[in-house]
């Protein structure tokens, strides 16, 4: 063997061992972020137990209960007896809520609500510290994660704290929240009306995106370097990430967080989102509760409790925003949000440096160097490109797939995976095609640059996201600086270690965004993947083989369609693993006309209702569901809803009605919309509270049997007012009953299902 043969091997190996190396560390922090601690029924009082709290998770979700159904009540009933076994005097404000969400060209959401709120007073206040969830659900599930997982820990945390006997400085609410997921109205009313919402408060929300996972912290109210500092070091396993409060605005989600930072709380938003396919479904029920995840999430709960209660929250509510991300073992690192510019320009001056050395070396020219960085747009773009359409492409090739709330697989690994091994593929192949044309060392360089520069990017406009990039890129510079003055023998080593940023944030920030859903595949695991796998380019060139070396992106290749094809097969859709279906029936009362609605893309089961794309805003699907289909149905022997004339005066121009709706059939949604020109419409209020998003309609949650009254004034007196008024009933359950429904197979359940009927007052 030549001595240059032996030199090669060694590089090989030692570069193998490198990127193996660099594999582990990430694999590492992705599973020190991952809960699998369970404490029994038996552990001591003052501890949080996952155990106990499941408990009480198996007594209450056992059925779907939205708001206005009986089931919902009970519900509320048993918490209340709950929190009043544990010696508390818990309240229920019954009230009406408007919804705080953007609802564009959509009648505006309100409701009545009935909040369970609860007090564990402290010694010297000098606020409140919240500790809430929500006790609704979907139509479709029994909402054992959503939110049944953070009703449980609230409930269990209240035990912890009272079997403790140690009184706190702060004030401890137990706010147990209703009607989240008709569109936050619960913390809306809250914060409007109670007065333990005023003053200085921080509040703990916890929810459930998923069935398993770790309880992740996504995002808090601005000034928050005193919240995170305190849930940094007194949270148990405080998994956080800032980044994540960029892109919840991606996600179609939402929690009572936004009512709650509307009102001026300082709060702390905490939810766990693997196995996403069970999210409003018909599973998510006690069996498909993770303790491992909810021993988190009330471990956390309590010890923040604990360290917020003693502590002068006045010190905590101000302050400048941080920049937080976790790395092993257990940490959760921090730094003020104007250092990210810093960051991201020490990084890209580090790269400069590296260009700037190599240059001086005869490694590069400057012309290939920026050539190689302008060409490093590709990979990037395709891996966007590649990551937005994935999901797509998957359900082209199996439409069943379709049905999931959150675009994720029952069984996603080995999609996860391909993801990442496609991600891989794009780079590959870009290197192997450029990589004697342009030059080994400027395609890394290239990367390298982009790294920093996106770095210095999002340092400028999006700190929360910057150290995505600003401590990757300046490891690898700085490890590419120090590389080019030690020995050769310490070579492979020190660019490794320069490396190991990467390999702790950008890969498991790839995999760890997975279970948003595949369809966000482009936005950030992809990207991440290439990204890191160009800072990896100069130990990717030490194992890259002299001949064949096109055999590298075409087995990458081939490994990535293997990993989907073998998700596809193994991906089951059975009865115990069901798709979502959506289907609406709607009645028009005065023409006696019914309609059935689909979505744009109905399912197998879907499409045997037939129909043509919607114009215009179909009667049934006023009041949402996204149904885009329609076609003729047969006509329900189901009453309209009624419209009764309380008052009508006119006085100076202004005609003023006051009426009261109800639905006959009992529906738990009734609305009002005023037809034709509604450009004279000066005031609309329900149930008292003023309707001012949209004056022109409104739809109303949990009316009651008596219904709700409507106040509305009109500017001028002549001529009639057109008010339609629909009833809706969103429970998979009554679809039964309507003529023509066809009974879905084993494999699909109803989500978004919704009966309607709609009448036209001329008044």
């Amino acid at each position: 063997m030549t001595p240059e043969h032996a030199s090669g091997r060694r590089s090989l190996a030692a570069g193998l061992m490198a990127l193996c190396a660099l594999l582990l560390i990430a694999i590492g922090a992705i599973r020190d972020t991952t809960p699998t601690a369970v404490s029994p029924a038996g552990a001591p009082d003052r501890e949080f137990s996952a155990q106990r709290a499941f408990a009480q998770v198996e007594r209450f979700a056992v059925e779907p209960h939205p708001v206005g159904t009986a089931e919902h009540t009970r519900v509320r009933d048993y918490l209340v007896g709950e929190l009043r076994r544990l010696g508390l005097r818990p309240e229920v404000q019954e009230a009406v809520g408007v919804s705080p969400m953007d609802e564009q060209g959509d009648p505006v959401t309100a409701g009545r609500v009935f909040n369970i709120v609860t007090v564990i007073p402290g010694t010297a206040p000098t606020g409140r510290v919240f500790v809430t969830a929500h006790y609704d659900s979907v139509p479709e599930g029994p909402g054992a994660n959503d939110d049944g997982a953070g009703t449980a820990s609230a409930i269990e945390t209240a035990r912890a704290l009272v079997a403790d006997g140690t009184r706190l400085r702060n004030d401890v609410v137990f706010l147990i929240t209703d009607a989240e997921e008709t569109g936050l109205l619960g913390s809306a009313a809250f914060v409007k009306e109670h007065p333990l919402a005023k003053g200085r408060s921080v509040v703990l929300n916890n929810e459930a995106r998923g069935a398993k996972g770790p309880v992740l912290m996504f995002r808090s109210t601005e000034s928050n370097s005193g919240l995170i500092s305190l849930f940094g070091s007194a949270a148990p396993m405080p998994v956080a990430d800032s980044v994540y409060a960029e892109l919840m605005k991606l996600l179609n989600n939402d929690t009572d967080f936004t009512a709650f930072a509307l009102g001026g709380m300082a709060v702390l938003d905490s939810a766990y989102a693997n196995a996403g396919t069970l999210y409003h479904s018909v599973l998510d029920d006690p069996a498909h509760v993770d303790l491992a995840a909810l021993q988190q999430m009330g471990d956390n709960t309590l010890a923040l409790v604990r360290a917020f209660g003693g502590t002068d929250l006045a010190r905590l509510t101000t302050g400048n925003d941080l920049v937080y991300f976790n790395l092993p073992p257990g940490l959760l690192v921090r730094y003020p949000a104007w250092a990210a510019g810093l960051l991201g320009a020490a990084a890209l001056l580090a790269a400069l440096a590296l260009i700037f050395l190599a240059r001086r070396r005869g490694m590069v020219t400057l012309r290939r160097t920026l050539l190689a960085t302008a060409l490093a747009l590709i990979p990037i773009g395709l891996g966007v490109g590649v990551g937005v359409f994935f999901w797509d492409l998957l359900k082209v090739i199996r439409p069943g797939l379709s049905g999931t709330a959150t675009t994720t697989p029952y069984r996603p690994e080995l999609f996860w995976l391909a993801v990442l091994m496609l991600a891989g593929t794009i780079l590959l192949a870009w290197y192997a095609l450029l990589r004697r044309r342009v030059g080994t060392a400027e395609l890394a360089l290239g990367m390298l640059t982009w790294a920093a520069l996106i770095a210095l990017g999002l340092g400028i406009v999006s700190p929360g996201a910057s150290h995505l990039a600003a401590w990757p890129a300046l490891g690898a510079a700085l490890g590419g600086l120090a590389a080019l003055r030690c020995p050769p023998r310490w070579r492979v080593l020190v660019l490794a270690a320069g490396l190991v940023p990467g390999a702790l944030i950008l890969l498991a920030s790839a995999w760890n965004t997975l279970p948003m859903g595949l369809q966000y595949a482009g936005y950030a695991p992809m990207p991440l993947v290439i990204l890191f796998g160009g800072l990896l380019l100069p130990l990717i060139e030490m194992v890259w083989p002299a001949r064949r070396s096109p055999l590298i992106p075409l087995t990458a290749l081939v490994v990535s369609i293997a990993l989907v094809a073998a998700g596809l097969l193994v991906e089951p859709i059975d009865k115990e693993h069901p798709r979502r279906t959506s289907l609406a029936y709607g009645l028009d009362a005065d023409t006696g006309k019914a309609v059935w609605l689909t979505s744009k893309a109905p399912d197998q089961w879907a499409r045997r209702y037939g129909g043509a794309d919607a114009t215009g805003r179909p009667q049934a699907e006023l009041w949402g569901g996204g149904s885009k289909r329609l076609s003729p149905a047969k006509a329900a022997a189901l009453p309209a809803p009624s419209l009764r004339v309380l008052a009508d005066t006119t006085r100076q121009g202004m005609r003023t009605l006051r009426v009261r709706i109800r639905s006959e059939r009992g529906a738990n949604t009734v609305g009002l919309r005023v037809e034709g020109d509604t450009s004279t419409v000066r005031s609309l209020s329900v149930e008292g509270r003023s309707i001012t998003a949209d004056p022109a309609g409104f739809v109303f949650h949990a009316p009651g049997p008596a219904g709700v009254e409507v106040s509305l004034a009109v500017k001028g007196s002549g001529g009639k007012i057109r008010l339609r008024v629909t009833d809706v009933s969103p429970n998979p359950r009554e679809m039964s009953a309507i003529p023509g429904f066809i009974t879905p197979p084993d494999w699909l359940f109803l989500g978004d299902a919704r009966i309607s009927v709609t009448k036209l007052y001329a008044l």
